[in-house]
């Protein structure tokens, strides 16, 4: 069944609409600035949460400036932080079942619309933004520089909610970012990833943050792009975030590539002078390049940190950034086997709420195997991946069977707890 999109723009627009003829009913003389949809949450696979709705207005900007003393600085980063404006609307009942209905719809047919169907929500919410301005515009309840904006956590919502006119306006540093993005955008691509690993190692903020242009170079990826990071690993300033970017692109670069990542990468992670935070990415990226057994190898030469990222990192959720491979216990099963000393200190960091990887239809058949695993690290991961993963009716009562089991036999309480939680 197709999902009612127009329903929830009108259930969306009637929100913000409402509340803003609210505040100008309430605060007639008050010159309100912008309303905002924020507090944008989704599991991918599983939850999207209602967003909130807010107001601000110019008169509570000065009198909050005023009482707390932030000066303009401060008045300008509360100008675009909906969370601490005065007039917000929370999601109720019926709001709250669009939400799971929204879900429901994205998770359908194993999640293989996730992607697209939450694409859509985005999308919608921005059109919704766009209207509910033109209404309140047109009715007279706001002045024309009133802005309605989605404001998503990386901002990416932002200048789709406005006209290029408006960001300039509202957002100077949005336009200044995209400016910096379409002259980086022109030049030669190893010109380019060059500079773009400046502006990351620089200690300057610039147009462009560390982040995005850091996101750039994950989607350059390729050859170019990963022969600029190793030329500049041995002298970074901080080595860790490119052992990360390595991780993340070399398995999409050239064949042979990998090989050279990973003869950057171990002398990282065994450098005693590093940080910990360098040696314990280098780890990590050398096993999701599947060479944890160059971290087993030195288990005994490692601190604690360092080990146990490198042992767990193929099944956090950072493997689930750039190209990886697919679920595999054995790299894992075979480290412990020969250091066993080392299995709850894995455990402990494989724990609830540490980020798991999340699994794909071809990995199940493997975490379902995980689940007969002699290591209780093991067999707790996997049910934990399996628990929203993308089965088919038999994988899933399979699973649901060995659950009842693993509750009930299993010799380990960690075990048997997480078993208990994803049965409910």
């Amino acid at each position: 069944m197709e999902f009612d999109w127009v329903g929830l723009e009108e259930v969306l627009g009637h929100q913000i609409v409402g509340l803003v003829r609210r505040v100008r009913e309430e605060h007639p003389r008050d010159r309100l600035y912008g309303a905002a949809v924020h507090m944008f949450y989704a599991e991918e696979g599983g939850t999207i949460s209602w967003t909130l709705v807010s107001v601000a207005s110019e008169e509570w900007l000065a009198e909050t400036k005023c009482e707390t003393g932030t000066g303009t600085s401060g008045a300008d980063w509360l100008r675009w932080s909906p969370a601490d404006w005065p007039w917000q609307v929370d999601p109720g009942e019926a709001e709250d079942e669009w939400a799971r209905r929204l879900a429901a719809h994205a998770t359908a047919d194993g999640g293989r619309r996730w992607d697209e169907v939450h694409d859509r929500y985005l999308r919608t919410v921005v059109a919704v933004c766009r209207s509910a301005r033109h209404r309140l515009v047109t009715e007279g309840v706001v002045d024309p520089n009133f802005v309605v904006v989605a404001m998503d956590e990386a901002w990416e919502l932002v200048p789709l909610s406005l006209t290029p006119d408006e960001v300039v306006r509202h957002f100077p540093e949005l336009a200044a970012e995209e400016r910096e993005a379409e002259r980086l955008g022109a030049i030669a691509p190893e010109r380019r990833a060059h500079e773009l690993i400046a502006i990351v190692e620089s200690p300057v903020p610039g147009p462009l943050s560390a982040e995005r242009a850091t996101d750039v170079l994950r989607a350059l990826s390729g050859p170019t792009t990963l022969a600029a990071v190793l030329d500049h690993l041995p002298g970074a300033r901080e080595k860790w975030r490119w052992a990360k970017l390595l991780a993340e692109i070399a398995p999409a670069a050239t064949p042979g590539a990998p090989q050279a990542v990973i003869a950057a990468l171990e002398p990282v992670m065994t450098d005693t002078s590093l940080p910990e935070p360098d040696r314990a990415w280098a780890a990590a990226a050398l096993a999701r390049l599947d060479r944890m057994d160059l971290v087993a190898a030195r288990l005994d030469r490692l601190p604690e940190g360092v080990a146990v990222r490198g042992l767990t990192a193929p099944y956090t959720s950072f493997r689930d950034h750039g190209a990886h491979g697919g679920l595999d216990y054995e790299p894992l099963e075979q480290a412990l086997a020969d250091r066993p000393e080392w299995h709850d200190a894995v455990l402990r960091r494989l724990s609830p709420g540490s980020g798991f990887c999340a699994i794909g239809p071809e990995e199940v058949e493997t975490a379902l195997a995980g689940l007969g695993s002699t290591l209780p690290v093991v067999r707790r991961h996997a049910v934990h991946v399996l628990a929203d993963a993308p089965t088919t009716p038999a994988q899933r009562a399979r699973y649901t069977d060995r659950l009842r089991r693993l509750r009930r036999e299993d010799p380990h309480p960690a075990v048997r707890e997480a078993a208990a939680l994803a049965g409910r």
